[in-house]
């Protein structure tokens, strides 16, 4: 088998603080959904980079949350096993909040693993941006590099993979040079879908929502999948449908049109709203879906 430079790259931050942005900058490719929310990530997400000399596998893992509710609490426990096993942590710090609680217990939870660390100051192009964190963090931490980014303007991308190739061993490749990401073509239908219902609607309504494919048909020229949303009331059933069906259709629209271009062939996608009363205080729930505990 080929051997190029490899290894697993583990994504750890706060919330919203553009590690999913920074996914798909560095892989250049939708890898992982993003919105301004909160808490959009909730699987471990690989993308897979790769080039003559290297193959990176890139894990986005949730923002690590430090509330009580047994959804944040799992969330975080994932985003936490992600970072032991992985080669290179790739810390992403939100430049325009302030050193908090959150980043103590992010430096306090992959400071013991000694894994090779490299900083991402994200978000520098920002008017609110503060560097005072950088030297916060850098106190506590000793990282092997410190790389400023901008995830919407995409600046430095190619610094952060130059850093982590110079980190990494020489050995087999994981998957073969044309895989892109491991993810099933069900789950990046839910991903995608549930990326459009944060998009679209407000508030509570997005986190109170998951999404599962029920039926799928896959042709070389076309994908059937008929895929339910589940809330957990019916107030919010209401507000993902809308007045009419138009929030639904709108969802359904934007998302096939991402998946359409993400399978390169046209996509049949049909929604249907469901009630799961209050899942997200059911243990046994959240443990089988999510793998947590």
């Amino acid at each position: 088998m080929k051997e190029k430079k490899t290894g697993f790259v583990a994504l750890i931050g706060r919330p919203s603080s553009g590690k999913s942005t920074l996914l798909n900058k560095l892989c250049g490719y939708k890898a992982s959904i993003v919105s301004k929310h909160p808490q959009t990530t909730r699987f471990l997400v690989k993308g897979i980079y790769n080039d003559d000399s290297s193959q990176i596998i890139f894990i986005d893992s949730p923002g690590f949350h430090n509330f009580n509710s047994n959804l944040n609490r799992g969330l975080s426990n994932l985003a936490v096993r992600n970072t032991e096993n992985a080669d290179v942590i790739l810390y992403v710090v939100d430049t325009t909040r302030e050193f908090g609680r959150e980043e103590e217990d992010i430096i306090n939870k992959i400071k013991p693993l000694e894994r090779i660390t490299i900083v991402v100051l994200n978000k520098i192009d920002l008017e609110n941006s503060d560097m005072e964190i950088k030297n916060r963090v850098l106190e506590k931490l000793a990282p092997v590099g410190v790389v400023e980014f901008s995830a919407l303007k995409g600046k430095n991308p190619d610094k952060i993979i130059n850093l982590i190739k110079k980190n990494l061993q020489i050995g087999p490749m994981y998957f073969p040079e044309d895989y892109v990401t491991d993810q099933s073509i069900p789950f990046r239908i839910t991903e995608v879908v549930r990326e459009k219902i944060f998009q679209l609607t407000k508030e509570e309504v997005p986190h109170s929502c998951y999404a599962e494919v029920e039926e799928l048909k896959v042709n070389e020229d076309k994908i059937e999948a008929r895929c339910a949303v589940f809330v957990e009331n019916e107030s919010q059933k209401g507000i993902i449908i809308g007045s009419k069906g138009s929030m639904i259709k709108m969802i359904g629209v934007k998302a096939r049109y991402d998946l359409e271009n993400i399978f390169e062939r046209r996509v049949n996608l049909f929604l249907n709203v469901k009630v799961h009363k209050d899942w997200r205080k059911k243990d046994e729930f959240l443990k089988k879906m999510f793998d947590i505990s």
